[in-house]
């Protein structure tokens, strides 16, 4: 009956780091666990349901595990700055030598440059936001 109970703990254990990590790798053990304690509680010998138990989870990982993480994957969802990233602005103001321009993204004004620093951009051109270097879009030009 020991068996029964050591069986128990695994699973359980298996389970509350699974919830917590949500990883994927503990969840297998718990079928496995299960499984196991079931044949322990019939009376069987330890030299039974502990192979049953190495073999079932690892059995159980090697079949879902890839399954269900792409089920599990949501992509990468794209936050703040790098939501910007690729849209198209008009500049409020040129793009000059030595001189950043600006444009109007969600309501508030950035400077704008290019990465070729000595290019000029006129006002109203609808640029592209490449990048952001500190507090600056690198825009390029739309034709």
């Amino acid at each position: 009956m020991t068996w029964v109970y050591i069986w128990l703990a695994i699973t359980a254990a298996s389970l509350i780091i699974e919830f917590t990590t949500n990883e994927m790798v503990s969840i297998w053990f718990a079928g496995g666990g299960v499984v196991a304690m079931i044949l322990a509680a019939c009376g069987l010998s330890w030299y039974i349901h502990l192979p049953v138990f190495i073999v079932l989870s690892l059995l159980l990982m090697l079949a879902f595990r890839s399954l269900v993480m792409k089920k599990l994957d949501k992509g990468d969802v794209k936050t703040n700055a790098d939501a910007i990233l690729g849209k198209e602005y008009k500049l409020l103001t040129a793009i000059s030598m030595h001189e950043p321009g600006t444009i109007k993204v969600n309501g508030v004004i950035w400077n704008a440059i290019t990465e070729d620093e000595e290019k000029c951009v006129p006002e109203g051109t609808t640029v592209r936001i490449k990048d952001i270097k500190g507090n600056k879009y690198i825009v390029e030009e739309l034709k």
